[in-house]
């Protein structure tokens, strides 16, 4: 899943990004409401954090934008603003849920994977392909009924597979699921990670699940025609 960040404070934004990334999110950061649409108009995101007191364009006129162009990705406002009025007010121009500062990170992470949740209309909370199983609200995976112990990065990168189960998951896509968009590496970093994730997932004395397309990507199940 990528997230993108709207946080003019340096020091957050390096906290929400190194937190999030460490549970197996790619995390772009926008440091303005302009910056953020510029990313928005070019990139997809699964969803977007938004500080409200932004330098220039604040976070409501920024949701108000982003609503008007009818672009449906799930907000998350983060605001040091308490009144009743102030998150009635960023409800009302279209964010999605509301979380005032000081946080803890346990609370912030537990509220955007129920956006996250809520956000991907007819998916399974428990991806299945075959008789490997990822929990994404959980953080755990089996194959089996045996666990997989995955890193945060090859969590990423199985949960991508199978939400494309039976298609051609390209390096590229995986590039743009997994890693961030400061990421300017070549594919070969790519083919290391899910080698990494294959040997784990297709063990011996089961059926394997991945195959390699040669010249064009990497398949998970049987590949639809």
């Amino acid at each position: 899943m990528r997230l993108l960040v709207v946080e003019d404070d340096p020091g957050l934004a390096a906290a929400l990004r190194d937190g999030l990334g460490a549970r197996g999110f790619a995390v772009d950061r926008a440091g303005s409401a302009e910056s953020a649409l510029d990313l928005l108009g070019i990139d997809s995101y699964d969803l977007v954090v938004l500080d409200l007191g932004l330098p220039g364009m604040d976070g409501l006129a920024f949701l108000r934008v982003l609503r008007e162009r009818a672009n449906p990705v799930p907000i998350l406002v983060l605001t040091a603003r308490g009144d009743v009025a102030d998150r009635v007010a960023g409800l009302d121009q279209g964010a999605d849920d509301y979380l005032q500062k000081p946080f803890a990170f346990p609370e912030l992470l537990a509220r955007v994977r129920a956006l996250l949740r809520r956000g991907v209309a007819m998916t399974p909370v428990v991806l299945r392909v075959a008789d490997l199983e990822l929990d994404p609200a959980c953080f755990t995976a089996r194959r089996a009924g045996a666990p997989v112990a995955l890193t945060a990065k090859e969590f990423a990168i199985l949960e991508c597979f199978m939400l494309h189960a039976g298609e051609l998951v390209t390096r590229t896509m995986l590039l743009e699921h997994c890693w961030d968009g400061s990421y300017e590496g070549v594919s070969n970093l790519v083919d290391v990670h899910v080698s990494r994730v294959r040997r784990k997932v297709d063990v011996p004395g089961v059926a394997p699940l991945f195959q390699t397309i040669r010249g064009a990507g990497f398949v998970l199940g049987e590949r639809a025609r």
